[in-house]
């Protein structure tokens, strides 16, 4: 197993693009299965931003273990069909290639990511930051629409009990003609079947010597002692 903090691509699908973000009000989409899913609107774009936010009965090294293991992003991820390192840039920073599956007549989508990862200890928070970006060793694909760009977070806090809460976002621009009204109602649904996917695949895959790897980090330390003495 690589020793390292590979993020994982978790943002596949058919989302929405933009240049900056506005602080403009979230929406609630859904609560269901104690995943609640919001979405706002982001200045000069007609695309929403997406949120989904829940609690994975794991804890935190086990999420980061999933994660960490690029090709068995296709078991979890929604319509995730190829799952791939680039570039390894160093134990948490990545490149990444995710394709999505989409439905004829619609065309395949794929990206290529920039993954990193920081441990904030203050906030006890690890956050995982995903954004869109060219390599020259993943060109276009024939048949497949590259999504001209993609950004999005993982945020992940150690509970006391042990769980994990989890805060997924994207925003992106698919790529291609769809419509705009398309485009919404598909990425309203990746957040809670993201979330969903990764709850099943912590009970599916074990990774112990990774763990242990986390686990022995002082900044992992902190964060899962952050979590057992935070007033929620």
């Amino acid at each position: 197993m690589r020793n390292v903090l590979y993020s994982g691509l978790l943002l596949s699908g058919l989302f929405a693009a933009a240049p900056a973000l506005a602080d403009e009000p979230w929406e609630q989409v859904s609560d269901q299965k104690g995943i609640v899913v919001d979405r706002r609107k982001v200045e000069g774009s007609k695309l929403k931003e997406f949120r989904g936010r829940g609690v994975v009965d794991a804890p935190l090294a086990s999420l980061l273990s999933v994660f960490n293991d690029i090709d068995k992003g296709t078991e979890w991820m929604d319509s995730c069909s190829s799952s791939s390192l680039v570039e390894d840039r160093g134990e948490r920073s990545k490149i990444a290639y995710n394709r999505t599956r989409a439905p004829w007549p619609v065309s395949d989508r794929d990206v290529v990511l920039s993954n990193t990862v920081t441990f904030d200890e203050r906030e006890g928070v690890v956050r995982i930051e995903v954004t869109s970006v060219d390599h020259p060793n993943m060109p276009p694909v024939n048949g497949v629409v590259r999504m001209p760009s993609l950004r999005g977070h993982w945020y992940l806090w150690a509970e006391p009990d042990g769980k994990t809460r989890v805060e997924y976002q994207v925003h992106a621009n698919p790529g291609g003609a769809l419509p705009n009204w398309l485009v919404n109602y598909v990425s309203k649904e990746l957040p809670f079947k993201t979330i969903q996917g990764l709850r099943a695949q912590v009970k599916r895959r074990s990774y112990p010597e990774f763990e242990k790897h986390l686990r022995g980090l002082p900044e992992y330390k902190a964060i899962e002692e952050h979590g057992r003495t935070a007033q929620r």
